[in-house]
């Protein structure tokens, strides 16, 4: 394909080409911009370098945005890893009465190792993550269970640890417990003597992926569109830690027709090289496959209940590009093992109809029948595209912490959570007020440590019920 030409190429076939890459790439576009915040950038807030966790030390508010549908009732730690010159050491020290997890992704969001008080109660915990091309010496200290293999030289980390009250002193706590958990590459830790060392006397390291002039200004990658979109898929296929699925017919076969549009594995894309004609297909492609999976989302993707769809990973397949997109645009890294936490979205109250802050809604629990979890429930609110709404009393969600504390109103034997945009004048229904925006808004209610009700979706949730 030469310079301001397409070949052979009909601006049919190349908007169904760009379809295919949307539904391909949404998911790792999107983790390759997270980890471009948390690596690369060095402009941006978030930046850590490779192999370092950065920890939230207070809780996350609605501005910056960073990512779609995260939690309000942990505070996180994230970790970008470069596995292909050396293995990484996460040690944990042993935690008590505190919710924690570290999970592990691949560039795909397959979660592919989690360690946490659901599997490891109280700890401690150490693990010896190793590349899958890796070889050399293993370190003394380590026994087999230890030792975890990436099916990729790229991973993400998302650690949690629940903060159990919205108090200066629990978040304290739990500040401690995040200086107590040591993330390095092996040399680092053997030059540390395999002591803890926290993560802010750790020396930064930068790295150096494929990028192009400009993409700082990206924020929120769902809203890449045409070339722009291709642009940042064309850095993932260049991207040699971001280990290719090799094996899969399917995406072999997938990029020798992305090679039509100039994205080639382990080759920068030029933009230029694209006709007007092409690049306008392009555009329509990519669309084409967002509206594919926002009708996928429209209709519900899990199991439906009470105008609520539950979600799980049981169904979830890979090679199904349309549910990995739907999750990259939506909720990045989902969907989570439900062996972690499941997840409910609601996107319409209980006559079917969509949310909006120009109606006032209830949510109505049972104090007999609340969600059974073994850690904790959560029910954030966020605005249309995924994020927190920006509210004059912070609060993103209401969970089970605050009802076990006595922080929610509750009477008769119910909880009931008012959903509106005005404060209200009562003070027991402020109590219980979750905020949302003046126009549309979506529920993603998180169960960690999930009964089985919840993973089949035969808990009785209660429905978003339209007041006014």
């Amino acid at each position: 394909m030469s310079a301001r030409t397409s070949g052979n190429l009909s601006a049919a076939e190349a908007r169904d080409i760009a379809k295919e890459v949307f539904l391909w790439g949404m998911h790792p576009v999107g983790i390759y911009h997270w980890r471009y915040i948390f690596a690369q950038n060095e402009q941006s807030p978030r930046y850590v370098g490779i192999n370092r966790v950065k920890w939230d030390r207070t809780p996350l508010k609605a501005l910056p945005r960073f990512v779609t549908t995260p939690n309000a009732t942990t505070l996180y730690g994230t970790a970008m890893l470069d596995l292909s010159k050396e293995p990484v050491v996460i040690t944990v020290p042993e935690i008590d009465n505190h919710y924690w997890s570290i999970q592990l992704c691949d560039n795909y969001a397959r979660w592919w190792h989690m360690i946490g008080s659901q599997f490891n109660a109280p700890g401690p915990v150490r693990r010896l993550l190793l590349g899958p091309n890796w070889s050399g010496d293993l370190p003394d200290g380590f026994v087999g269970a230890d030792i975890v293999q990436s099916p990729s030289d790229f991973a993400g980390v998302l650690a949690r640890i629940a903060l159990t009250d919205d108090t200066e002193e629990d978040v304290g706590i739990v500040n401690a417990i995040q200086d107590r958990i040591t993330l390095m590459s092996l040399s680092q830790w053997i030059a540390a003597g395999g002591k803890e060392v926290r993560a802010e006397d750790m020396s930064l390291t930068k790295c150096n992926y494929p990028t192009y002039p400009g993409m700082e200004t990206v924020k929120e990658p769902g809203r890449l569109t045409g070339v722009d979109f291709l642009r940042w898929v064309g850095l993932v296929l260049a991207d040699p830690i971001f280990t290719k699925q090799t094996d899969s017919y399917h995406e072999v076969t997938a990029f020798s027709r992305f090679e039509r549009l100039g994205l080639k594995v382990g080759a920068p894309f030029d933009p230029d090289q694209l006709t007007p004609e092409i690049a306008a297909a392009v555009e329509e492609g990519v669309q084409d496959g967002k509206k594919e999976v926002l009708a996928l989302m429209a209709k519900g993707f899990g199991t439906s209940r009470n105008g609520w769809d539950f979600s799980n990973d049981l169904g979830y397949k890979d090679s199904d590009w349309h549910q990995r997109a739907l999750w990259g645009l939506i909720a990045l890294l989902g969907p989570i093992p439900s062996r972690s936490h499941t997840g409910a979205f609601g996107t319409k109250d209980s006559e079917g109809r969509p949310l909006s802050g120009e109606h006032r809604y209830t949510i109505t629990f049972d104090l007999d029948d609340m969600p059974p979890v073994t850690e904790f429930w959560e029910m954030p609110l966020y605005d249309s595209e995924g994020y927190f709404y920006d509210n004059l009393i912070d609060r993103y969600a209401l969970n089970s912490f605050m009802l076990e504390r006595g922080k929610l109103h509750t009477e008769d034997g119910k909880l009931v959570i008012y959903v509106q945009h005005d404060e209200p004048t009562d003070p027991k229904q402020r109590q219980n007020w979750l905020p949302a925006p003046k126009d549309g808004f979506r529920f993603t209610a998180r169960f960690y440590g999930a009964g089985t009700p919840l993973i089949d979706a035969s808990y009785d949730m209660p429905g978003v019920v339209r007041v006014d």
